[in-house]
């Protein structure tokens, strides 16, 4: 038997008791009311049903309330481990909380059914902005973010179709420069290690290292992308995997310094020295490429800055004007000991 929750105190249904007497979301229940002819037929006349057999009437002051300029901004990001997330989570902040705006974070989990959830409830709250640590999006997600009027930025790499604002560094480019880097220093044999992540980084990482290797006439065949975590224990379990299929393997690319760190411990365990037997490169350039032993070959992404610039763009958007063109965000090589 279905069980109608009513709001303590009042007695008063509310929107999500209809939305879950109709099995729907509660931000669906609102546009079928508010705007009808964005709901399919058969939609409408279900929720019709249900509002009319509750007795739901509008809360004319919550939505007087809801009508009112927000000051909160959510950002989803896939996992809150991902590299660089606090970071430009941090630069945002810097930005955006002296003007008044609070951040509320979620966590996708790398689903984009659990995206559109999260979004879902998210804008029913009217956010100021959205912030997406990702391109990939479902189809509904995309529509959403497509007609509403307020700012949305993808952030942390450059895209070529962002929704609407898009602030990053250059995935491709910055691959592509460490991998010429270790083919310019002599080495030939060459892997690229990566692990769970965002498809379109994936194949932004993949771009790049093709891109040089293919340039230098190279094979660049030398490719695992595990399953599990871009983390120490994952790069650590795949050095094996490498050289029981490239025995001759003599550099290796990591797309996380996790991953790197990981692999290096490993040749320490397998008395492989590094760089003289093999070359080991990073990505993030994060505290622990800079303390490992040797330190790490690794790309400096600025992720604080970011999330400066981002804030920037938002308060620009958010005044009623057009960000100004920044300073180009650029990765750094940083040449240390591993190679």
């Amino acid at each position: 038997m279905s069980i109608t929750r009513k709001r303590r105190g009042t007695g008063k249904v509310t929107l999500a008791d209809v939305a879950q007497q109709a099995g729907v979301g509660t931000m669906t229940v609102s546009r079928a009311l508010r705007t009808p002819e964005q709901v399919s037929e058969k939609l409408r006349e279900k929720i019709q049903a249900v509002v009319q057999e509750l007795g739901y009437t509008p809360n004319l002051t919550a939505s007087a309330l809801a009508s009112a300029s927000s000051r909160t901004i959510a950002m989803i990001v896939p996992d809150l481990a991902e590299s660089g997330c606090t970071e430009m989570f941090a630069g945002l902040q810097q930005v955006l909380q002296p003007a008044g705006y609070q951040i509320m974070l979620a966590e996708s989990r790398h689903r984009l059914e659990r995206e559109e959830k999260l979004l879902e409830t998210l804008m029913a709250s009217n956010l100021a902005a959205a912030i997406l640590l990702s391109v990939e999006h479902s189809e509904t997600v995309t529509n959403w973010l497509t007609q509403v009027e307020m700012p949305v930025l993808e952030i942390g790499a450059t895209c070529d179709d962002p929704i609407d604002m898009n602030i990053g560094i250059d995935i491709v480019t910055a691959m592509f420069e460490l991998t010429q880097m270790l083919i310019k220093r002599g080495y030939q044999n060459i892997g690229l290690l990566c692990a769970r992540q965002e498809q379109w980084i994936f194949q932004q990482h993949l771009q790049g290292w093709y891109k040089a290797m293919m340039k230098y006439h190279l094979a660049p065949g030398r490719v695992i992308n595990a399953a599990t975590a871009p983390n120490f224990s994952t790069g650590a379990a795949q050095l094996p995997e490498f050289l029981l299929a490239w025995p001759e393997l003599d550099a290796l690319v990591c797309v996380s310094d996790e991953l790197a760190c990981g692999a290096l411990w490993e040749c320490q365990r397998r008395r492989i020295r590094v760089p003289d037997d093999l070359a080991i490169v990073g990505f993030g350039d994060s505290d622990a490429s800079r303390v490992c032993q040797p330190a790490l070959t690794t790309v400096a992404v600025p992720h604080y800055r970011i999330g400066e610039e981002a804030g920037r763009a938002l308060l620009a958007r958010l005044g009623g004007k057009e960000p100004e063109d920044g300073t180009p965000l650029l990765p750094t090589l940083r040449l240390r000991e591993s190679c």
